[in-house]
């Protein structure tokens, strides 16, 4: 059942200031990109979202903002929903089940203010039990009513029971991998910032071990008992650098689907397997593993000049 506020249905979007931190499972506020929705019929809605000129780690790189700001963007958005417009309770937890997205990198252009975006979003909802929900968004990103950006979330919400059960094995939340690997130089993977690298420079041949750096400010936000999706992608960026040699390439699509939690214990590492090239496009198959089982797999698509 779709849940539409009076205060929200047909009222202006506003970019003025962010949602609340909760509401898209952030802790800083820093961090939030969402500012307002508003319902725009059944199961379809609007939010508005702001992209700084500057960020810790999705920063402006040659004009153009940070391709991986659409995937956050998707993120918080489908959470924002899923309790605004779903009713999913506050302490459920939220996994991720694919994240896709595809740009237009003439859209990412940064100005002399934040992009102001607004994410058209069609929701579905799957199987809805008092255990958990599974709901797909659609989402077609817009700058000046032209489309910049189309993704698609596929997100299970997990009852605390239920997700206790999945996860009696875990580590505590924001507990650090007991040998992290020594990072690449970071110029190699085209970052200013060492903290920022999260590949490891003993690499076997197609497989780059991952650094978990539980005290990003970005990253892990807040305490997490698992590796979370958004290091997956920003791991396989730098790997995919390092494979191609092209330190500035910015992934411009990419389709992921995560089967496996990668727990914070054990080392973990993102693997491509090939490459497949399209113009000035090359096309990965990517994976992200552990202990041999593969947690997280699809592809990303990098190209230069974005």
């Amino acid at each position: 059942m779709t849940v539409i506020s009076r205060e929200q249905a047909g009222n202006p979007l506003s970019f003025a200031s962010g949602v609340p931190c909760g509401l898209v499972h952030r802790r800083a506020v820093a961090e939030v990109l969402i500012t307002d929705w508003r319902a725009a019929g059944p199961d379809t809605f609007e939010c508005a979202a702001q992209w700084p000129r500057g960020h810790r780690l999705y920063r402006v790189r040659d004009g153009r903002h940070d391709p991986l700001l659409v995937a956050e963007t998707l993120r918080q958005a489908g959470i924002l929903l899923s309790h605004v417009a779903y009713e999913i309770p506050h302490e459920h937890a939220f996994l991720m089940d694919r994240l896709a997205f595809e740009v237009d990198p003439a859209g990412l252009a940064a100005g002399r203010e934040p992009a102001d975006v607004i994410v058209r979003i069609a929701c579905t909802v799957g199987r809805r039990t008092k255990a958990q929900t599974s709901i797909r968004f659609d989402m077609d990103f817009r700058r000046d009513d032209r489309s910049v950006a189309t993704g698609i979330g596929v997100v299970r919400c997990v009852a605390p029971a239920l997700y206790a059960r999945l996860r009696k094995d875990a580590a505590v939340a924001g507990t650090s991998p007991p040998n992290q690997p020594d990072p690449v130089e970071a110029g190699k993977v085209g970052l200013l910032d060492p903290a920022d690298v999260v590949v490891g420079d003993d690499a076997q041949p197609g497989l780059w071990p991952v650094r978990v750096p539980v005290d990003h400010p970005v990253l892990f936000d807040h305490p997490l008992d698992h590796v979370p999706g958004m290091l997956v992608f920003e791991a396989l960026r730098q790997a995919g650098r390092l494979r191609l040699g092209r330190q500035h390439a910015q992934p411009v699509a990419a389709d992921m689907t995560f089967g496996r939690f990668l727990e914070l214990t054990d080392g973990c590492a993102v693997g491509l397997d090939s490459d497949e090239e399209q113009g000035d496009r090359t096309i990965l198959r990517v994976r992200a593993e552990q202990g041999g089982q593969i947690a997280a797999e699809g592809t990303m698509t990098l190209a230069d000049g974005v």
